[in-house]
């Protein structure tokens, strides 16, 4: 999966006065950053930073923290996108759920969603996902949930004529979770204030709406394509990692400049040529304090390259500074970056550390009562 090009130790030839001198790119110490966990245990908690919060603020206004793929905890590091399980999320301060449901069939006539990453089952229905943030809101009732719906994966065993939406449709219905899902009014509710969504499952729609097509805005909750979204999930190995924290840095800045009326949504996530922890850390193995992958490039060679990415193992020789470039994750790049700005959106993470989280709540204290 991951290009394993970019070693931790590695020789490079360097040109220096006309000579040509070896360069160890040494291997990069440990690194621990509160942008980035991979622990299962909490080490911050939120439970009611949104109760604190004025009534009449929209969720345009708001920077919430997010997780990507929230519920894939299984199929290995290719696959794996989160450490806290549900309850912990949401205890600690994550308020946009991103679930990916599979349409299935038990029996003759019984249709669930089960959750999924890509092919692989998560062990877990949306059944589990609704009781899990239903329990939360009964306990935090001025807080809200937002949560993304998306089919993913090819039915199974469903027969013709019946569709998603129709499975969903069910859900809404359902007494369990009926009160809780927030039913937007018929005219601009794309953008509510926290008074009118206190104690909610705010859905974002994801699927099409097939037995109303093409489906009013409002229905089931919020539109998914309404939303200004980054998403570029594709890197094809490991030397992509720049460009997918540049596409992340471009969208922090337009949310915090575009208009207060639009709701960003920013995913510091990708994987297929590398591991989702990678992406998120820079580190060479999943854990929380792993050491950062070096990239094999050096200073001064490589000065004006990737500026963001640290400078590490420095050394001078002569009168020159030799220092290996190390990759960083786009979990500590944000979380480095957060306090510049004002607003941010929605941040969809892999393995958000406590730091990331807690600094993205703590952009939305302008607005406490």
């Amino acid at each position: 999966m991951r290009d394993r090009g970019a070693r931790a130790g590695t020789i490079r030839r360097v040109a220096i006065g006309g000579l040509l001198s070896l360069v160890l790119v040494a291997p990069c110490a440990a690194h621990v950053s509160p942008g980035y966990s991979h622990d299962s245990t909490i080490t911050t908690r939120h439970p009611d930073w949104m109760g604190a919060l004025r009534d009449d603020v929209r969720l345009s206004q708001l920077s919430l923290p997010g997780t990507h793929d929230t519920m894939s905890f299984f199929g290995g590091d290719a696959v794996r996108t989160q450490t806290l399980s549900l309850p912990n999320q949401l205890e600690s301060g994550i308020r946009v759920l991103d679930i990916r449901c599979r349409h299935v069939r038990f029996g003759a006539s019984s249709y669930r969603f089960a959750i999924v990453h890509g092919a692989t089952h998560q062990n877990a229905f949306f059944d589990d996902v609704l009781d899990a943030a239903v329990n939360f809101l009964k306990a935090h009732p001025r807080e809200t949930v937002f949560m993304r719906v998306k089919e993913e994966g090819d039915p199974e065993n469903i027969p013709p004529g019946r569709d998603f939406a129709m499975t969903f449709a069910q859900y809404w219905d359902d007494a369990r979770w009926q009160k809780v899902f927030w039913q937007p009014p018929p005219r601009n509710g794309g953008n509510p204030r926290l008074d009118q969504i206190r104690g909610k499952i705010v859905i974002l729609r994801n699927f099409p709406v097939f037995s109303r097509d093409p489906a009013p805005p409002e229905l089931y909750g919020i539109d998914y394509r309404s939303l200004q979204i980054q998403d570029e999930f594709v890197m094809n190995s490991n030397w992509d990692l720049y460009d997918k924290w540049t596409k992340v840095l471009n969208h922090l800045r337009a949310a915090d400049t575009g208009s207060q009326n639009i709701t960003y949504m920013n995913y510091l996530s990708a994987s297929r040529g590398s591991f989702p922890y990678f992406v998120a850390s820079g580190h060479s193995n999943p854990a929380t304090g792993a050491p950062r992958l070096a990239t094999g490039r050096t200073t001064p060679a490589f000065r004006n390259t990737w500026l963001d990415f640290p400078r590490v193992n420095c050394w001078r020789m002569f009168w020159t500074n030799f220092c290996t470039i190390a990759f960083e994750g786009t979990n500590i790049l944000t979380y480095d970056r957060l306090p510049a700005f004002r607003r941010v959106g929605m941040i969809m993470a892999d393995f958000p550390g406590p730091g990331l989280i807690d600094r993205l709540v703590a952009l939305n204290a302008r607005f406490k009562r």
